[in-house]
Parts: structure tokens; sequence; C-alpha cells
């Protein structure tokens, strides 16, 4: 799956999100789905179930993978999943509190020098169908742009950024975490992060996260030239807000995804943008089927103990 979403699916960064999504929850989703095919697949007795019972004779009964579905075996693992994803409501809970307190400086576009650009991203925001979310400024020395809220979006940007970009440039920033908005990444990513804490000891389920993240910064780049149809536009952008993260040092009280943070993977951002330009074209539907035969295999191979139990 690396190597399908590292080649084939370059240019296909919401296909990459959905797909490490799924491998993210996939040992879930196979626990739970093997319970409870164990208790509705067909009988022994039965032409089907006879002959599933025959291959699971002669080559998962070896593998003594039948504990893991043992009614004790699935009550100890709900009770600590249970438990673990308490914990993760907890972190959150209290993350989203510290950003409320630390955004309490923020103020409205509208009432700030910047108010032009109120009416201008709104505009955009209409043509694409999508409702405004709210738009404050923080006074920062730090070039950042972030999206907070599960149900009520609302955007963040700082004096810092605004200072540092054109008025166009500012835009594609805007429109970014309008993609965002409209993709609700927000609330995908609670749900997701969930899931990973939940698993946290599956290594692919932190290396996996990263991925969906950066994917998820490269739909948005897509999405946000389509807003404005300026790729090199947004490239700029990038370039200047990631070459003075050199210099600043995200604050700690946020813990939202920050538009062309340190962390994330610049020149393929911009890579993606120039490659608009030259190439708009997308893959072929073949890359997507391949996708979706990978995602089909996966869920199969979750439940096959069950599927082929005795």
């Amino acid at each position: 799956m690396y190597l399908y979403n590292r080649y084939a699916l370059v240019d296909r960064p919401r296909t990459r999100v959905m797909l490490v999504g799924l491998a993210i929850g996939l040992p879930l989703f196979a626990e739970f789905g093997n319970y409870a095919i164990f208790w509705l697949r067909p009988g022994a007795e039965t032409a089907v179930g006879n002959v599933m019972s025959h291959i699971h004779q002669a080559y998962l009964q070896p593998l003594q993978i039948d504990i893991f579905l043992a009614p004790r075996i699935i009550s100890m693992m709900a009770g600590a999943l249970a438990v673990l994803m308490l914990l993760s409501l907890v972190r959150f809970l209290y993350g989203s509190y510290r950003l409320r307190q630390g955004l309490q400086i923020a103020i409205p576009l509208s009432d700030t020098e910047y108010a032009p650009l109120q009416s201008r991203f709104a505009q955009i925001a209409a043509e694409n169908g999508i409702a405004i979310p709210s738009v404050e400024v923080i006074p920062l020395q730090a070039p950042l742009a972030f999206t907070t809220g599960l149900i009520k979006p609302r955007i963040f940007i700082t004096e810092s950024l605004l200072d540092l970009l054109t008025a166009d440039e500012t835009m594609a920033v805007f429109c970014h975490e309008l993609a965002h908005v409209r993709r609700h990444d927000n609330l995908w990513n609670w749900v997701i992060r969930m899931l990973r804490d939940m698993v946290w000891f599956v290594p692919f389920s932190h290396i996996g996260w990263k991925w969906m993240v950066m994917s998820q910064d490269e739909d948005c780049d897509a999405m946000a030239v389509r807003f404005t149809n300026e790729p090199l536009v947004l490239a700029r952008a990038l370039v200047k807000v990631a070459g003075a993260w050199t210099q600043t040092e995200l604050p700690p009280m946020i813990s939202a995804t920050a538009f062309a943070a340190a962390r994330t993977d610049i020149t393929t951002r911009v890579e993606q943008m120039i490659a608009l330009v030259d190439d708009p074209r997308r893959s072929s539907w073949r890359v997507l089927a391949g996708a979706y035969l990978i995602a089909t295999v996966l869920l199969i191979l979750a439940v096959l103990p069950a599927l082929l139990g005795s």
C-alpha cells in the first residue's frame, strides 16, 4: 500500500487520505468484524460452511488465531479500547480548552486594517457554494494560518502572516483553509486520531497519521487552486511561509495543523502547484480502481479468519 500511495496516487491526495484512514482503523474493524462474523457465518452442516471449515482446519487453525475470537479476549480488548478512547477524548478536550484560551486575543478580520480581504474571500466562498466561516486575526509574531472547530469552523491567521504575504497570496492561503472547511477535515481528523490512539501500539498508525495529514494539505492546495485558478500564487505563499518558519517556532497553544509549518513537506506541495500549471490532467480511472481494489482486499483479509472459521 505504501508504494501505491507513494507512486501511483501521487496526484490523488484525497484517495490517499481515504486509504490511509482505512488502514489506521483496520485493526479495530478486524477484531469486531471477525467477532460479528464468527456468530453469523454459515454452520458447518451447510455446503458453504463445510468448505470454509475445511479451509480453516487446513490453513488457519495451525496459526492459533482463534484465540483472538474468544469471548473473554473480546471483552478484555473492548474494555481496553474503551479506556484508550476515553483517554483520547480527555486529551482532545484539554487541547481544545488550551486552544480556546489562547485564541481569546483574536480579532475579527472585518475589524482590522485587513478588512478589504473579507469581501473578496466572501465572494470566492459564495462562488463555490460554501458558507464563509468566521475569519479572525491573531496578534502573534508567527506566520500562522489554521482552522479550528468540528461543527462550526473558524479560520485564524496571524498579523505576521498577513504582513508577510501579498493580497493575492493571502487569498490563496484563505482558500487553502476554506478547502479544509469544505472537506470537514477537523471532524474527520478527530475520528481518525481517536482510532489512532486506540491502536497506538501499531506502528503504522503513527506513520499513517503523518501521511494522511500531508495528503490532506496537498488536496487542500489543489482545491485552493481550483478556487483561485492561480497555482503559482499559492506556491509563492508556501515558499515564503516555509522560509519564515526557519526563524520561528510553532506556539505551544496551537494544536491545529498550521499552513506550511516546518514539519510539512513543502517541496512536494510546491512541485504539485507547478505540475498543475504544466499538466492539469489527473490520473486515469485505473489508478483509482487499483486503490479501491486494495481497500477491498484489506477489508476481506481483515475478516478472513472468521469467514473461514470452523
